[in-house]
């Protein structure tokens, strides 16, 4: 478990060292926080992470408004947003000796609430959705064909309900309705070998998705400090070691993500993995969420059919 010596940044408080802290951290995925860097965080920085799972709004929501709240949660960019809403979020900002503005690139950075000085969402990753098909030349011959009759899609309420909502608006409704609709977690995502069409990332093992017609989706994941967390400097430190180009050098071609850092550059990361490859892609018709649905799962349910 040194995987971190010699890596980590410098003026880590001793007091964290005495004893071991407990550090309350939610997390809407997995793959945002699996277990190997919890086990890395611990006993780098001699602290107990108790950590929580759940992607139902409610949950989180109720420990981001509790007396002390969680301090550190991951999470979609557009949930940050609607925590940002209603002032839920600590300025990272304020921290004078912090760096984790500067290690995001540009791209990634909301201006409208940098322009504020105000910065409450640290990406980490993000990713560009297509539609993979090993039979089909378009997502809409697939939904012509009646001997195929499975779409995987990524397991996110928000994006679902946006699909579901553009395709009626494109007249695609009744087709998509005849189909079985399965979800897959991030960590799903990069197992391809099912039969039928797949939601999944646009990247090096992905290279040739269909993207257009409003099929692809743009998806950033990063993470948050509660402004009612106790222990927000510590928060801060934690963060600043999982933003290290090393480590996330090391797990990110274990996931489906791309970085969102700058200095995430190393020669041997394919390029798609990098921050900078989204200014090779072209965004015309790409989903974006602004923000949080919190009646999507009963808008699919009521509208479209959906349960899941």
């Amino acid at each position: 478990m040194g995987f971190l010596h010699g890596f980590l940044p410098q003026g880590i408080s001793r007091d964290y060292i005495i004893r071991p802290t407990k550090v309350r951290i939610l997390t809407t995925d997995e793959l945002l926080f699996p277990k190997e860097l919890r086990t890395l965080i611990e006993d780098e920085l001699h602290v107990k992470l108790e950590v929580t799972l759940t992607r139902d709004w409610n949950v989180l929501l109720a420990k981001t408004v509790a007396t002390p709240s969680e301090d550190i949660i991951f999470l979609p960019s557009y949930w940050a947003t609607t925590l940002r809403q209603q002032n839920l979020l600590s300025n990272m900002a304020l921290n004078k000796e912090s760096e984790l503005q500067q290690r995001v690139a540009p791209d990634f950075i909301d201006t409208s609430v940098a322009t504020k000085k105000t910065f409450d969402f640290l990406p980490f990753y993000w990713i560009k959705t297509g539609i993979l098909s090993s039979k089909h030349k378009s997502f809409t011959e697939f939904l012509k064909d009646k001997t195929e009759s499975t779409l995987f899609l990524l397991a996110d309420e928000d994006l679902i309900l946006k699909h579901f909502q553009i395709w009626n608006e494109q007249g695609l409704g009744s087709l998509v309705a005849q189909k079985k609709i399965l979800t897959l977690q991030l960590d799903q995502i990069l197992k391809t070998n099912r039969k039928g069409v797949m939601e999944v990332p646009l990247n090096e093992i992905n290279p040739d998705l269909e993207i257009s017609n409003q099929l692809s989706a743009l998806i950033v994941w990063g993470a948050v400090i509660p402004m009612n967390s106790d222990k927000k400097d510590l928060a801060q430190e934690i963060l600043n070691v999982l933003t290290t180009p090393l480590l996330q050098e090391k797990v990110l071609v274990q996931t489906p993500f791309n970085s969102t850092l700058t200095q995430v550059s190393d020669q041997a990361l394919p390029v798609q993995r990098r921050a900078s490859y989204i200014r090779d892609l072209q965004l015309k018709d790409t989903l974006l969420i602004d923000k949080k649905d919190v009646d999507a799962k009963s808008k699919l349910k009521n509208e479209f059919n959906l349960v899941l």
